[in-house]
């Protein structure tokens, strides 16, 4: 499955020790934007790292493009798939085959601000009982424009009390430790979308775990509005399959269809055409 012979570093040497942070980037036909991700990992005020990026059968010059932006430096690693396998698992090969006791999430076309890794690295060896972290996102357009900026909320408490309703996390501001995703198994390989969203909705009711979220800003996230229809009815299924695991159907039906309807009325821009009416 992995093209070894194409990797930047394929393994690590032996006598290496772990990097306090391993961050993994699933990246697909990401040529035009994944330079910039990888250059804002470089340019991270924390040094002890280690970058995964593993391109999922890209045919573009995604690998290229981490190459040239990689300059040789050692703590970048490549991991080129002969065939596209979807993300969820791309990011199950890239966590599995890191290092460190930390692992974070950036996603090929965001951009991590320089103060993310170092911020969740402290947060997190403060508060022992958190399992995952994210932060708070300024969301941009394709061409970097700032569109709003979103702030979740900060702890457990709240995110388990809207779970069925929100997301937790915005994906590329998370760091999770090790122990959580193999007590989890990590991501769901099938789902093509919200696969982020399963993870912690199983983690939820596995428990024993506990998430929060910094208030500040740390990523750069691009929005992709032309993909909201799939990834509203990709969270309705999600919630089906949490609904069912957890023998909470009617709950999960409920929220699926609460979901649903929001997400077609947004899709209709029926809103939008009222506000513009005279």
């Amino acid at each position: 499955m992995v093209d070894a012979h194409q990797s930047h570093r394929e393994q690590a040497p032996v006598a290496s020790p772990a990097p306090s942070v391993s961050i993994v980037m699933p990246a697909y036909q990401a040529a035009g934007t994944i330079a910039r991700a990888v250059a804002s990992v470089l340019a991270q005020t924390l040094a002890d790292w280690e970058l995964i990026v593993v391109d999922d059968g890209s045919s573009d010059a995604t690998t290229a493009a981490v190459h040239a932006a990689a300059k040789g430096d050692p703590r970048v690693f490549v991991r080129r798939l002969s065939k596209n396998i979807g993300a969820a698992a791309a990011l199950n090969i890239g966590w599995r085959s890191s290092r460190a006791e930390l692992v974070a999430i950036l996603d090929a076309d965001d951009i991590a601000l320089p103060e993310r890794l170092a911020q969740q690295r402290k947060s997190l060896e403060g508060q022992p009982n958190i399992s995952a972290l994210g932060a708070a996102a300024h969301f941009v357009d394709s061409r970097g424009k700032l569109l709003r900026t979103v702030i979740q909320p900060p702890d457990h408490s709240a995110l388990q009390r809207r779970r069925w309703y929100r997301n937790p996390f915005i994906h590329s501001t998370v760091m999770m430790r090790r122990t959580f995703l193999k007590a989890t198994g990590g991501y769901a390989d099938g789902l093509p979308l919200i696969y982020d969203y399963d993870l912690w909705m199983r983690g939820f009711f596995l428990g024993g775990f506990e998430y929060a979220n910094l208030p500040e800003p740390l990523v750069l996230y691009t929005t992709q509005p032309i993909q909201r229809w799939a990834m509203v009815r990709a969270g309705a299924r999600v919630r089906l399959r949490a609904g069912a695991r957890e023998g909470r159907l009617l709950r999960a039906c409920w929220a699926a269809t609460r979901v649903l309807t929001e997400g077609a009325v947004e899709q209709t821009g029926i809103f939008s055409w009222l506000h513009r009416r005279p």
